[in-house]
């Protein structure tokens, strides 16, 4: 397979991941801020600034952060690289490249969902319904996955699109659960996540809005859980109600939810080392040594662990080596 064709059918699995995680992004928060008056806008549209890494973008074309802007920038600015429009003109481009190496029906739903998307610009979504848009993205990748997942032959392109696209979701789910914990920890310091308690157990009488099983700090952990498609799986898993330490446990560590980083990680290590056809244990280059690193960490570590050592110190070494995962996957496989 050429590099050139790798490389488009990587950045295919982590454009398409990347504008639906970033729909799910706003659309989750943009209903946390209207569902809980207790959060104000400066609290909801931080977050997501944070979550992306692009504070300083978004400074030099707004000056103010409000509900238009943050839909322009996210949803319809074609110079930034994580906005909706930029990932599914990205994806439609890589595609139009390879439409031999991938099937007519996958060409056909990118194709189709790009020339939809069009019709729309932040006037008509605050007119209409910010949820419908949002939602028609989500089921937009949703249906492009489905496809892939139905009619793309096993070989090196589906498994260049599967470690783009599970890479992309590593990388998201950490970063928006870091982002979060910062939001709704931020006046704790003197308490550990394994201290938290559930709402059911919280005293009869109203608790402070802001402490620990209050209504933000709850509320906020479920927009986490939502953010990331996880919260019917996450109900179902614990019983016992929402915590901190719960949500970190299962967005990290869960080996059985597609969404958690040691699942995703698992499967780009997988794909990595069916393309260099490596069946030994020692790892034949940087890429299968980064990956597999990362996953024997996530393998071998626990949530109290994780926790004892700093969640946030241990959410940015995982962006940081998804990052580095990347870059060794580019550089032995896809530069050109």
């Amino acid at each position: 397979m050429l590099s050139r064709h790798a490389d488009s059918a990587f950045w295919i699995g982590r454009y398409v991941e990347r504008a639906e995680a970033t729909a799910r992004m706003i659309d989750v928060h943009y209903h946390f801020g209207l569902e809980s008056p207790l959060v104000g806008d400066a609290l909801r549209w931080s977050s997501i600034l944070a979550i992306s890494g692009q504070e300083e973008a978004f400074a030099k074309k707004h000056s103010v952060e409000d509900e238009r802007s943050i839909l322009e920038f996210f949803a319809f600015d074609e110079t930034n690289p994580s906005s909706i429009y930029a990932c599914m003109k990205s994806a439609r481009e890589n595609a139009r490249s390879i439409r031999d190496q991938i099937s007519s029906e996958m060409w056909e739903c990118i194709n189709r969902a790009y020339i939809d998307f069009r019709a729309w610009d932040v006037e008509r979504v605050l007119t209409a319904s910010p949820f419908a848009f949002f939602q028609k993205v989500k089921d937009s990748s949703h249906l492009f996955q489905g496809i892939t997942n139905r009619t793309l032959m096993m070989g090196e392109t589906r498994d260049f699109h599967d470690a783009g696209r599970f890479l992309e979701r590593a990388d998201q789910t950490a970063r928006i659960l870091d982002v979060k914990y910062h939001d709704l920890l931020p006046r704790f310091a003197g308490v550990t996540l394994l201290e938290t308690v559930p709402a059911s157990s919280a005293p009869s009488s109203v608790p402070d809005p802001d402490s620990i099983g209050g209504p933000v700090d709850v509320h906020g952990w479920i927009a986490v859980l939502k953010s990331v498609g996880a919260f019917e799986a996450f109900s179902k898993t614990y019983r016992e109600g929402v915590t901190p330490a719960r949500v970190a446990e299962f967005l990290i560590l869960n080996p059985r939810f597609p969404a958690s980083v040691r699942h995703s990680i698992g499967r780009v290590e997988s794909c990595i080392r069916r393309v260099s056809g490596n069946r030994d244990l020692a790892p034949r280059n940087e890429a299968e040594r980064a990956v597999g690193k990362l996953y024997n960490d996530l393998n071998y570590t626990t949530a109290e662990q994780i926790i004892a050592n700093g969640l946030h110190e241990f959410l940015e070494d995982v962006q940081d080596r998804c990052t580095h995962i990347g870059g060794a996957i580019q550089a032995t496989y896809l530069s050109y």
